[in-house]
């Protein structure tokens, strides 16, 4: 589907593509009225509408658009007291059972320009529908529906089960990964200094489920971790620690429900910086996170350390010291 835009123009509208596809549905202004009033069966052919995009990954419907992607003139502003646009915010939501939570209207009048398509006091009208966390919702004729090949068509069984796993799990991602704290220089270590950046993980619940169990899991490279900053990361006696080929994780398990929208702080870790696994961090060493939430799917992803401030300074900090200190060789005997 296409950016979101809060803001259409005239001009936005002549440029869409002439094809509909599953997020795009053009109809025309009789389709929800004429200057005699709304159209008599608007509300029953456009609960299916709504239903299908709801059901679906969202989507747009354009009324004042035919199927060629023309602009027809618009809809009458003035169908309804307070306006089109204030009637259909309150009237389509309620389409569909259960309600949608949300539903953007947006109401493109004409530019004023010479060449304008849109009549005086008339209006083109998006329907800017998301995916519903709701789902599946029911049409005005008691059944789903869903886009398939660009047509809203009734949901088969299979499709409602795939909706109804979809949105009956809480869906959780990272919310940041950030540096934390100053860099630690520690000057004990064999291999010379090591300079330590800590990183925070947080994670958020984007759906409108409440995750009643959860747990994060942080895999850092085995290089980048020396031994100090391994039992540091091991002083919180909630983190669970394994090994794997090259590799170090580290899992807490959060004892308290994330309720939806909630962001929070859930791990602190640290990676060591050192002359000996420089090359190895600049060609693309990966940080990867795993959150597990009830019986979802886990969320997953990899970060790169390189991508921080904080980290390039601690490189820099490691070649400046080898710099001015280079390794002697030992003379032979």
């Amino acid at each position: 589907m296409s950016e979101s835009l809060e803001h259409w123009t005239e001009a936005q509208l002549r440029t869409l593509s002439t094809d509909e596809y599953d997020f795009q549905e053009f109809k025309a202004s009789p389709y929800l009225g004429t200057p005699q009033g709304i159209a008599q069966n608007f509300r029953e052919r456009m609960s299916k509408q709504i239903s299908a995009f709801a059901n679906g990954s969202g989507g747009r419907i354009f009324i004042g658009i035919t199927d060629e992607a023309k602009i027809d003139g618009g809809v009458p502003v003035n169908l309804r007291g307070g306006g089109m646009r204030a009637w259909l915010e309150d009237v389509l939501p309620k389409l569909v059972t259960p309600p949608l939570r949300s539903c953007n209207i947006y109401e493109i009048c004409s530019d004023a320009s010479e060449d304008s398509l849109i009549l005086p006091g008339h209006a083109i009208y998006i329907i800017d529908i998301k995916e519903s966390s709701s789902a599946p919702h029911q049409a005005l004729d008691l059944r789903y529906y869903l886009r398939i090949a660009g047509k809203s068509r009734p949901m088969s069984h299979v499709h409602i089960q795939d909706v109804l796993r979809r949105t009956r799990t809480a869906q959780l991602t990272c919310h940041r990964f950030s540096t934390y704290g100053k860099i630690e220089i520690d000057k004990s270590d064999s291999r010379g200094p090591v300079a330590a950046v800590g990183f925070r993980f947080h994670i958020s619940n984007q759906s409108t489920v409440m995750a009643q169990h959860v747990g994060v899991e942080l895999s850092i490279p085995r290089d980048l971790l020396p031994k100090k900053l391994r039992q540091q990361i091991l002083n919180n006696s909630e983190i669970a620690y394994t090994q794997q080929p090259g590799r170090m994780l580290f899992f807490r398990y959060h004892h308290h429900p994330i309720f939806p929208g909630q962001e929070l702080y859930v791990l602190m870790v640290y990676i060591g910086i050192h002359k000996s696994n420089l090359s190895y961090l600049k060609t693309g060493a990966a940080i990867n996170w795993k959150i597990y939430a009830d019986d979802a799917q886990p969320a997953e992803g990899s970060i790169n350390p390189l991508a921080y401030s904080q980290v390039q300074q601690a490189i820099q900090i490691i070649e400046q010291h080898s710099y001015k200190n280079p390794q002697k060789n030992t003379p032979t005997k």
